[in-house]
Order: C-alpha cells, then sequence, then structure tokens
C-alpha cells in the first residue's frame, strides 16, 4: 500500500557524503519545521549548521542542499516548486535558486523533505532517489552531455523519471552555470521544466562530479484538512483564471511593455532604459512569430510556459522576459530568432541567462570603451552573441574570463568601474535608476541584485503599494519604499519557503497573499496561524540569511549599487536622465536598517534575534 503523507512534511532527510559514498537518513525535528517552513528557510537553517565559515564555494565542504515545502505534492495550482541552497561560487554569499515544473512535486511524492550533498565524488555520479531513498550511480558515461542529451539518456535508462542535471558549464565550473530541469521532457511531453537559475548552483554540482539527480515518487501526499483544501483550490483556480489572463496570454513577456514604456528595460548594456527595436522582439510579435504551444507547471492551469519554435525547426521552452531582455536589449541585440537561439544553447550547454547575457554585454561594453581589443565582439552582434556563449561554456579564449562572472571578470581586466552587479550577482531586466524602489531591493538582496526575493518591481510599474494598494508609489521618488521592501522581503520568504509560484503570490493582485497564505499554511500543515504569526516566520528566515551572509564576510559596504548607476544618467529612453542620488539613497537604507532592527552596520542586533527566538546564532555576528 502506497504511503501518505499528511499535515506537511515527511519528516525525514537523506545526506549523502560523496567524498565516502555514504548515504544516511535523519528524522527532522519537526520544531524546525515549524519554525523554518521549509523551501529556503529549511536550506538556509541546514546550510549555517553544517557548513564552516569562510570555506571555498567550489570545496568538498559546500552543500548543495534540495528543499521541498510543505504544499508540494497537493493538486495545487502553484505548489509545485524545488529549493535549491548552497553558498553561491559568484557571489560568495548565500546561494538559492528556486525550479518550478514538476521536480518539486516529485521528490515530496518519493518521500523526503531535503536531500544534503557533501563532499566530492573522484568519479561523476548521479543520485536516484525514490521510496524514500537515496542511491549514488556512477554517471561517467553522461558526463560531457549537454542537458537535453543527459535527459534523454537518463529517460532511456530509467523510465519517465523528474530530472534535474548540469551540462558543460556546469562540469567546467562556470560560476554561473545553472540546474536544468525537463528540457527533454519537455520536448517529449510538451509539459513546463524549469531551472534553478541563478548565483551558480551547477558549478557546485560539478565541483562535486554530481551530473544529476533523479527522481521517481510515487507516495501519496494529502493536506491536514481536506474538506478546506478542496474549496481553497477551487478558489485559486477561479481567481487564478480572473486575474493572470495576460500572463496565460503572454507569458512573462508580457511585462516588457511596460519596462520599455517606463524606461526601465536596461539597454546597451546600461546606457539607456528603452529599446527602440522593441516591436521586434516584444511579446506580440514573439507570440506570432515562435509560440506554439503554452506549457504549464504540475496542476496549473495558467500556462505560463511558452514552447517555441522557429523556422527551421529548433524547439524549445521560452525564452522568458528576463531571457529576453539579458540576449536582446542588453547586448543591443533585435534578431528574435538568434534570441531563441541563444536562449536554447545557453539551457543545452546549462548556463544562467541573466548573467550570461550580462558579461557579454559587459565585454562588448569594454569594447566600445576600448578596454581591450576583441573586435569580433560588439553591440547587435547576433553571430558574437552565439560564439561568446559556447566560448563561456567551454572557458574557450576569453570566455575562460567572462566564466568568472561580471564581477570577477573586471576585476581581471581592470574594469571594475564599468561593472554592473551588486555582491557579484548580475542585476535582472528591470533599471534601477527608474525604479527607485528597486534600487532599494537590489542594494539589500541577500543573493545580490536580484528580482526575486521582493519582486519590488511590480509595485514601481503599477504604481501601487504591494498590499494596501490605496497607498501610491511613486516609481522616481525616494520616499515609503524602505517600508514595503521590508514587507516583500518577509512575505517571498514565505512563499520561497512553502513552496509557492510567484506569479501566484504577486503583490496587489494575489490571489495569494497573506491571508490566502496563512489559510493554506493551516490547510496543509494542520498548524493554525494568522497573518502576523506568519510574517514573524518570514523575518526569522530573512534574518537567519543575513546572519549568514555576515558570517561569510558580508559589510553594510555591500548592500550598495555600482558606481554607474550614481555617476551616470540614463542616456536614451523614457526615463532619459534619471540616475540615483547617493545621498537619498543612503537614507532609503538607514530606513531599511531601522525598520529591520539592524542598526547602523546593518548586522542583526542581539536584541532582535533575541526577539526572533535566534539567540543560538549571536555569536556568529
Amino acid at each position: 500500500m502506497s504511503r501518505i503523507r499528511r499535515g506537511g512534511y515527511w519528516n525525514k532527510i537523506a545526506i549523502i557524503d560523496l567524498s565516502k559514498k555514504l548515504v544516511k537518513y535523519l528524522e527532522l525535528n519537526d520544531s524546525i519545521c515549524g519554525k523554518f517552513i521549509g523551501g529556503i528557510g529549511l536550506g538556509a537553517k541546514l546550510l549555517i549548521d553544517n557548513t564552516p565559515p569562510k570555506i571555498d564555494p567550489l570545496s568538498p565542504e559546500n552543500l548543495i542542499i534540495y528543499t521541498v515545502g510543505p504544499v508540494e505534492g497537493l493538486v495545487l495550482p502553484s505548489a509545485a516548486r524545488m529549493a535549491a541552497v548552497f553558498k553561491s561560487p559568484l557571489t560568495g554569499f548565500f546561494g538559492e535558486s528556486l525550479c518550478g515544473g514538476y521536480i518539486g512535486t516529485e521528490l515530496a511524492k518519493a518521500g523526503l523533505d531535503a536531500i544534503i550533498v557533501l563532499g566530492q565524488s573522484p568519479d561523476p555520479v548521479y543520485l536516484l532517489i525514490q521510496d524514500g531513498t537515496v542511491e549514488i550511480k556512477n554517471a561517467s558515461h553522461l558526463w560531457g552531455l549537454d542537458t537535453y542529451a543527459t535527459e534523454k539518456e537518463l529517460w532511456s535508462e530509467l523510465g519517465e523519471v523528474m530530472t534535474a542535471c548540469i551540462g558543460p558549464a556546469g562540469e567546467n565550473l562556470v560560476r554561473f552555470a545553472c540546474i536544468v530541469h525537463g528540457l527533454y521532457m519537455h520536448e517529449r511531453k510538451k509539459l513546463r521544466g524549469g531551472f534553478f537559475g541563478r548565483t551558480g548552483g551547477g558549478a557546485v554540482m560539478g565541483s562535486k562530479k554530481l551530473k544529476a539527480i533523479v527522481i521517481r515518487g510515487e507516495y501519496k501526499i494529502e493536506p491536514a484538512d481536506s474538506e478546506r483544501f478542496n474549496k481553497f483550490r477551487e478558489n485559486v483556480v477561479k481567481l487564478a483564471r480572473e486575474k493572470l489572463q495576460t500572463l496565460a496570454k503572454y507569458g512573462t513577456s508580457a511585462i516588457m511593455s511596460l519596462t520599455n514604456s517606463t524606461g526601465s528595460l536596461p539597454t546597451r548594456y546600461y546606457e539607456g532604459g528603452s529599446f527602440e527595436a522593441y516591436e521586434k522582439i516584444g511579446p506580440e510579435t514573439f507570440n506570432k512569430l515562435y509560440v506554439k504551444k503554452r506549457i504549464t507547471c504540475f496542476a496549473c492551469p495558467v500556462a505560463c510556459g511558452r514552447h517555441s519554435e522557429t523556422s527551421d525547426g529548433l524547439q524549445t521552452e521560452g525564452p522568458e522576459y528576463e531571457t529576453l531582455f539579458a540576449l536582446g536589449p542588453l547586448p543591443y541585440i533585435d534578431n528574435l530568432q538568434t534570441i531563441v537561439e541563444a536562449n536554447d544553447l545557453a539551457n543545452r550547454l546549462g548556463m544562467d541567462t541573466i548573467s550570461t547575457g550580462n558579461v557579454i554585454a559587459f565585454a562588448m561594453y569594454l569594447v566600445e570603451k576600448k578596454v581591450f581589443k576583441e573586435e569580433w565582439l560588439s553591440f547587435g552582434d547576433g553571430k558574437a552573441l552565439l560564439k561568446a556563449v559556447e566560448m563561456i561554456a567551454y572557458r574557450r579564449g576569453l570566455g575562460d574570463v567572462l566564466a568568472e562572472g561580471v564581477k570577477k571578470a573586471s576585476e581581471k581586466l581592470d574594469a571594475s568601474k564599468y561593472a554592473i552587479h551588486v555582491k557579484g550577482l548580475e542585476f535582472p531586466g528591470y533599471e534601477p535608476r527608474a525604479l527607485k524602489g528597486v534600487a532599494l531591493a537590489y542594494a539589500v538582496s541577500a543573493r545580490g541584485a536580484c528580482h526575486l526575493r521582493h519582486v519590488a518591481y511590480r509595485p514601481n510599474l503599477v504604481g501601487l503599494h504591494p498590499f494596501n494598494p490605496e497607498i501610491k508609489v511613486d516609481r522616481l521618488s525616494y520616499e515609503g519604499h524602505a517600508e514595503y521592501v521590508v514587507e516583500l522581503e518577509d512575505f517571498h520568504a514565505v512563499v520561497d519557503s512553502m513552496i509557492l509560484c510567484k506569479f501566484y503570490c504577486l503583490p496587489v493582485i494575489g490571489p495569494l497573499l497573506w491571508r490566502e497564505l496563512s489559510e493554506l499554511y493551516s490547510i496543509s500543515t494542520g498548524r493554525n496561524i494568522n497573518p502576523n504569526e506568519l510574517r514573524k516566520k518570514g523575518e526569522t528566515i530573512n534574518n537567519l540569511i543575513r546572519i549568514y551572509n555576515v558570517r561569510e564576510g558580508l559589510r553594510r559596504d555591500d548592500d550598495v549599487l555600482p558606481a554607474r548607476i550614481f555617476s551616470e544618467p540614463l542616456e536614451f529612453g523614457a526615463s532619459k536622465g534619471e540616475k540615483i542620488e547617493f545621498e537619498k539613497f543612503m537614507k532609503m537604507l538607514e530606513d531599511y536598517y531601522r525598520l529591520r532592527g539592524w542598526g547602523n552596520s546593518g548586522v542583526p542586533s542581539p536584541e532582535k534575534l533575541k526577539e526572533l527566538d535566534l539567540n543560538e546564532y549571536i555569536q556568529k555576528l
């Protein structure tokens, strides 16, 4: 008879030591589940408790931790995600990435709340996870294959399984290598895959000679309260179909119309904020020329994913908005087919497309500034873009330097004053000079320049407070941003720990905001909680992650934007002339620290940690 999980947790984790080829299982303390929820909250707790400070992120001592939350496995729209947590090889600070598709559901159904991978295998391996157990399998025959070919081979050997694997970029320790789920599955089944995209988890796997994790889950997942759950699910489906119609029609590319019109679409490596060739690559053109089918994550009626096909037969998933921006306006590419091809190439080689586009555009910018001579690499050259993607993955020529990411590459090239990043993580597709709340949110984000830890671009672009829409938000003012950035971070810490899809938790429209999250948490776990108590959990998780970063060397000076964002106004676009005024930015930062209880130094105070029952970490600061 199939096992059933009821109440949110299996209370079981697996620890895999690849150096010793040893797997052991531990009971997960129920109080930890209650306090840190799951997902990134649980991952942060496991990371800080099980790694010494200041380790090399590519050493055997680093961990890569895969976690799910109390809602994964339920037949509920938005509840189909998995988190990866590690020390980032790109930033040296807290690394996290979340993936949709089907793999999170599969891990929950396989009988584990988390797997912790440490050590380093002498030979390539993959992990086979099923029936609550983990086996270490030989992967020598997979090493060197791209992500598509890897998954195809695993399906031929094991049947239909859920996989997360690395490509050549991860094997070659490209610091922004990603982990890819479902690329072959997507083509075979037209189901949505996903990516553990940011902060370099693929390089951590590569350093451990871990080619893939493979999951087959057959257990049943049920909520603590089935009657309330069924009513809740019906309402979520109804609201999603009403509120997320634009997302369903255009996918994530829809946001480009807003960023372009507001001058917040980064263009020509952050020289401007609008793209004159927008119509050539915008959502209408993308839908008309390349999108052949909508694809969906597990149990989701929105189907925001896109199955794209080119005229010469290339089939791929996406590209999403962030990829369109990073491989289009940022390097000044206006050929949509080139962007689709570069997206597919990066996916197969296993690289975060945001960082990939950034580092290539950075190199083009340096060529224009005559910092170095690489005549083949110039803004607007599609062939150069494709060539550079492959060079980075295999660390060939200039690609070996660019594979380090913008921060480290700029230091090697003596060009740090031109580099655009926060804490070593390259910017996503929202120009902070045109969105002042985003400027603050980028600077304080735990993993570096990030749009997902807060989703602050939404209230900036729509002009409304995320949880109190009667309050207006002025994207060009410096006033009023700190309060909602703090709340958004706490909110999304909960979202990323339960774990739920961001698009169901969009500020202003929902359909899942504080009240609904509290209700779902209670329905799934049987633990009653109100929105204020749930927010306290989000605050606790954010403070724990801050403690980790401080332990790893983070200081106030790291909560800052690049010099160009202060000194150079946008040269063109709808927000031409906008820049960030340093003194006003510092006032926002001080307001943020005050609201957080972090003092002038940006370090959580002992009083704050005692308030959050994090006393055991006071000595780590």
